[in-house]
C-alpha cells in the first residue's frame, strides 16, 4: 500500500468511526433472565422518552425477570414481571386498559402467553394459567411473535394472529410432531377466537405475516417444518383462517430436508401491488420469490450450511432494489463450526457480501446510512469465543461498510453473547438516535444463573428507525 492510498484508507476510518461510534449513555444488568427475543421501545412513564421492553427468563425455571421495562433515559428499571419459562416472542403493543399508555403482550414455551399493563406491570390476562395444568396435553405449545390484524371480536380493539406450535419435549431425531395452529386471540380477553391447523400436518416455528394484496385482502404468510423436519412456505387469506380451514392455502415453496422456520422479508419491488417475498429455508436456500406470478426470480443454495438467521434488508447496490442479508451456519443443527454474513443482490441474486461472522451467531443483521452516502452499512452483535474450555465469549457491535470496504466496532465489549437479539436504533431525544444492544452472560458454575445485559449507545445525529425490532419497524416484514 502506498502513501496516498494508506491515507485515504486512514481518512476513511476516521470518518467512518466518527458517524458512528459514541459514548455509552447507560448499561443496566438484569440477573435471572436471558434474551432471545428483540427489544422494542414504547413510553411507559409519559415522559415523551422511548423507554425498553424485553422479554426473557430461563427455560423451564421460575425467573422473577421474566418480562422488564427499563427507563429509555436513565437506564433504571421501572418494573419487571416473573416467568415460569423463557420467553422469546418480541413485544407487541395495544392500550387494552384505556389508561393512555400502551399494554404489553408477550409469549414463549409452554403455552405461555400474557399481557400487562403497560404502566404498572401488573397481570392483565394469562392464555393458561398454571392453575389449569399442563398445557400440552390440551394441545398447546409454544406460542410465536405475534401480527396484529383488525378486530375481529367486536370490542373496537385489534386482535391478534399468533402460530401455536413446537414440541418443547421433543427430541431433535424426533420426527412425529404435532400439528402447528394457527390462532386468532382476542387482544382484550385473552381467548381464543378462532384456530386453524396448517397443511401436511407439520410442526412450526414461524410468526405469521399480514400484509394487504392488490385487492385490498389481508393475506397471510406462513412456514411449516422444522430444523430436523421438512415442510413448506404457505400463503393463505385471512379470511380462510377466520373460518378455521386454510387446508387450501396456496403452497409457495417445499424443502424435502429441512422446514422454514425463518420469516420471510416483503417488498413490492415492482410496484404491481403483490410484495415479492425473499425466504431463507433452514437448509440455507434463499431464494425471491415474484409476488404476483409465484415464480422464482433468483435462489441461492449453500451446501453443507443452515440458516437460523432471522434475515433483513438494506440498501448495498445503486439499484432500487432492497437487498437480502442473512447468516449462515456450516454443520447441522445443533452443532455448528463456523458462520458467514451473506448479503445477497435483490435484484440479481448475486453474492455481495461473504465474511466471517464470528461465533454463535444467530443475531440478525440490521441496516442503516451512517455516513449518508446513499448504501446503507450492516451491523450485528459478533460474538467472539476467547476460550473454549471455559466457554468465555464477548460480544461487541460490528459494523460492516461494504461502500468504503471497511469494518469496525462500537460500543464496548461485554461479557458473554447475544444468541438472537436484534440491535435496534432508535431516537430518545430530538438531537440523536441511540444504538440499544442486548447480549447475555451464561453461568459458568452451578450457583450462577444467566444474566442480561442491555446497553444504549448514543449516536452523533437522527437515523431512521432501522431494520430491527424483529422484522422491522412495521413488524410484520413489509417493506412499506
Amino acid at each position: 500500500m502506498n502513501i496516498t492510498s494508506h491515507l485515504i484508507f486512514l481518512l476513511f476510518s476516521i470518518t467512518a468511526f466518527s458517524l458512528s461510534a459514541q459514548k455509552t449513555e447507560w448499561k443496566t444488568t438484569i440477573d435471572s433472565t436471558n434474551i432471545f427475543s428483540s427489544p422494542r421501545f414504547v413510553d411507559l412513564n409519559n415522559d415523551s422518552i422511548p423507554d425498553v421492553l424485553f422479554s426473557g427468563g430461563l427455560e423451564g425455571e421460575n425467573s422473577p425477570n421474566g418480562v422488564n421495562a427499563i427507563d429509555g433515559k436513565t437506564g433504571e428499571i421501572l418494573w419487571s414481571y416473573p416467568s415460569a419459562t423463557q420467553l422469546y416472542t418480541s413485544a407487541q403493543f395495544e392500550d387494552i386498559t384505556g389508561d393512555g399508555v400502551l399494554d404489553i403482550f408477550v409469549g414463549g414455551r409452554a403455552a405461555t402467553f400474557f399481557a400487562l399493563n403497560g404502566k404498572t406491570g401488573q397481570l392483565i390476562w394469562e392464555f393458561w394459567p398454571a392453575s389449569k395444568g399442563d398445557a400440552r396435553k390440551q394441545g398447546y405449545l409454544n406460542f410465536f411473535s405475534t401480527q396484529w390484524i383488525s378486530d375481529v371480536d367486536g370490542d373496537k380493539i385489534r386482535d391478534l394472529l399468533v402460530m401455536n406450535a413446537g414440541d418443547y419435549l421433543a427430541s431433535p431425531e424426533e420426527k412425529n410432531r404435532p400439528t402447528a395452529q394457527l390462532m386468532v386471540l382476542s387482544s382484550s380477553k385473552g381467548q381464543i377466537i378462532q384456530r386453524a391447523s396448517i397443511p401436511e400436518k407439520r410442526e412450526s416455528y414461524f410468526a405469521p405475516q399480514c400484509y394487504l394484496n392488490s385487492e385490498k385482502e389481508e393475506m397471510v404468510i406462513y412456514g411449516s417444518g422444522g430444523e430436523t423436519v421438512d415442510g413448506s412456505l404457505w400463503q393463505t387469506s385471512l379470511k380462510n383462517v377466520l373460518k378455521g380451514d386454510i387446508t387450501r392455502s396456496e403452497l409457495l415453496l417445499k424443502n424435502s430436508s429441512k422446514g422454514f422456520i425463518l420469516n420471510v422479508l416483503l417488498n413490492d419491488a415492482n410496484k404491481d401491488g403483490h410484495p415479492e417475498i425473499y425466504a431463507a429455508n433452514m437448509d440455507a436456500t434463499l431464494s425471491a420469490i415474484d409476488g404476483k406470478t409465484k415464480s422464482i426470480l433468483w435462489e441461492k443454495k449453500f451446501p453443507g450450511y443452515e440458516c437460523y438467521v432471522t434475515p433483513s434488508f438494506g440498501q448495498l447496490t445503486n439499484d432500487s432494489i432492497e437487498d437480502f442479508i442473512t447468516i449462515i451456519a456450516k454443520g447441522n443443527f445443533p452443532m455448528y463450526e463456523s458462520f458467514r454474513l451473506i448479503a445477497i443482490d435483490g435484484l440479481t441474486g448475486e453474492i455481495i457480501c461473504d465474511k466471517d461472522a464470528g461465533f454463535n451467531q444467530f443475531s440478525p443483521v440490521i441496516t442503516v446510512d451512517l455516513d449518508s452516502n446513499g448504501i446503507d452499512e450492516m451491523i450485528y452483535i459478533e460474538n467472539d469465543l476467547i476460550d473454549p474450555n471455559s466457554f468465555l465469549v464477548i460480544n461487541q457491535l460490528k459494523v460492516i461498510d461494504l461502500s468504503n470496504n471497511l469494518d469496525f466496532y462500537i460500543g464496548s465489549k461485554e461479557l458473554g453473547m447475544s444468541m438472537a437479539s436484534t440491535p435496534t436504533i432508535t431516537t430518545f431525544n430530538n438531537l440523536n438516535s441511540s444504538i440499544i444492544k442486548a447480549s447475555t452472560k451464561m453461568p459458568t458454575n452451578e450457583k450462577e444463573r444467566h444474566s442480561t445485559t442491555i446497553e444504549r449507545i448514543e449516536l452523533n445525529k437522527i437515523y431512521k428507525e432501522t431494520w430491527g425490532n424483529f422484522l422491522g419497524p412495521n413488524e410484520n416484514g413489509n417493506n412499506d
